[in-house]
Order: C-alpha cells, then sequence, then structure tokens
C-alpha cells in the first residue's frame, strides 16, 4: 500500500516525521535548516528537534522510509491497535522486502492478503486478526500469551477469529505455538505480570489438596481449610 507525497499545506514538519527531500521540493524548508534544525530519524526521514517520539512517530518515520510501500505489522501494529505494553523505543516492524533496514526498523517479506490489511491513522497496518496470527507464532510461549492477551483486550480479537486466520496459512511455520498460546489467551488480563502469574499457576500443574488447620472459637478447636495452591 502506497501513498502520494503531500503538498506544501500537508505537511506538519514539527509534530510528524516526513521525507527530507519531499519538504525541500515543495519549499516547506531550505536544506541547510533541514541538516541543522531537524533530527534525522532514519534516511532521508526527518523530525521536528523538540518532538517526543511515540511509537506511532515511529511508525509513520518508517512506512515512509519504506516509499510507502510498507505495511506495519507484529507489535507495532498491535500498538497502534492499542495494546498497551510496547515499549515506545522497541523496533518497528515492518512487512517489506529490504534485508538492509536501518537501526531500529525490522523487516521481513511475508506475504499478506488484501484483507489482512487495513488503515490506522493513514499508515497500512495488518489487520488485528493477522497481527494477532503473527504474534503468537513468532515468540516464546510467554511473550506470545502476554502479547495476545493485551491485542484481545483491546480490540475484541478472539481464539477464533486468530484461528480462523491460521486455517487459511496451513504449513506456515510455528501453528503449534500459536495454538498453544491461543488456548492460553486472556482478555480479562490488565497486565503483562498478571498474564504471567497465570501462566505460572498452568506450568506449575494443578494445585496442591486443600489442607486443614486448626482456629480457636469461643468453646473449642474447630479445622478449616485453606487452599495451597502452588506459586
Amino acid at each position: 500500500m502506497s501513498g502520494a507525497a503531500p503538498t506544501l499545506p500537508d505537511m506538519n514538519i514539527y509534530t510528524e516525521p516526513f521525507v527530507g527531500s519531499e519538504a525541500i521540493a515543495v519549499g516547506a524548508v531550505k536544506k541547510h535548516q533541514l541538516r541543522s534544525g531537524f533530527r534525522a530519524l532514519l534516511p532521508n526521514v526527518y523530525v521536528g528537534p523538540d518532538l517526543t517520539l511515540t511509537i506511532a512517530h515511529r511508525a509513520r518515520a518508517a512506512w515512509l522510509w519504506s516509499h510507502r510501500e510498507g505495511v506495519i505489522a507484529g507489535r507495532t501494529a498491535a500498538a497502534l491497535h492499542g495494546a498497551r505494553w510496547v515499549d515506545d523505543s522497541a523496533p518497528v516492524e515492518l512487512v517489506w522486502r529490504n534485508a538492509r533496514a536501518p537501526g531500529g526498523v525490522r523487516t521481513s517479506a511475508m506475504t499478506l492478503r488484501t484483507a489482512q490489511v487495513c488503515d490506522v491513522a493513514g499508515l497500512p497496518v495488518t489487520t488485528p486478526e493477522r497481527t494477532a496470527f503473527d504474534l503468537g507464532r513468532r515468540t516464546p510461549l510467554r511473550q506470545a500469551v502476554t502479547d495476545l492477551d493485551a491485542l484481545c483486550r483491546a480490540t475484541g480479537v478472539t481464539p477464533g477469529d486468530i484461528l480462523a486466520v491460521a486455517a487459511q496459512h496451513p504449513g506456515v511455520r510455528g501453528l503449534r505455538l500459536l495454538e498453544r498460546a491461543v488456548s492460553l489467551v486472556d482478555p480479562g488480563a490488565q497486565s503483562p505480570r498478571e498474564t504471567w502469574l497465570r501462566l505460572l499457576l498452568v506450568d506449575g500443574g494443578p494445585p496442591r489438596r486443600p489442607r486443614s488447620r486448626s482456629v480457636l472459637t469461643t468453646d473449642t478447636r474447630s479445622p478449616i481449610s485453606t487452599w495451597a495452591g502452588r506459586t
């Protein structure tokens, strides 16, 4: 998915990443001003000197670097869909055929169907379902479940939605991991710590049987049960 270069009224050179050569061409900035007054974020992609970068800014910069041809994917896509717990400084994940990505950008040559790409704030981004499909099969199990919990909570994507995408890609690498991760998803998890604790309980097996202890009442000792779960 590609887009046209902006005209002068469209360029917000102090609030959004922009292509340096385009800004010069439309008269938004002089060449010497570009070098001295702006930060080079990626090759030919600049940002204003005082702009506090978010994952959304960095995603747009990576897309501009790809000549507006790449598609935002992975954890970056999850963040743009509203998932929490994605570090603003994490590498931007971009579907684009380029083996020499600059620092801060991670490219892959995955094949995407047209229906698996949507628009988020003017950027081409993998759909929540496709994003979940990728997250669940490309990282270790704990991280995969953590990412899926956050994405499902933010978007309403269900395990059934994810498995429907998987059914369209038989034989792709990581399907067993994906199926395991999807079976452990809980959109109600409110933090990575909550997800990790849940997975620890799953890994630890069933909790031990209740044991009894005595408490002193007004006239006798009576046993009550306490749950001795594994932690």
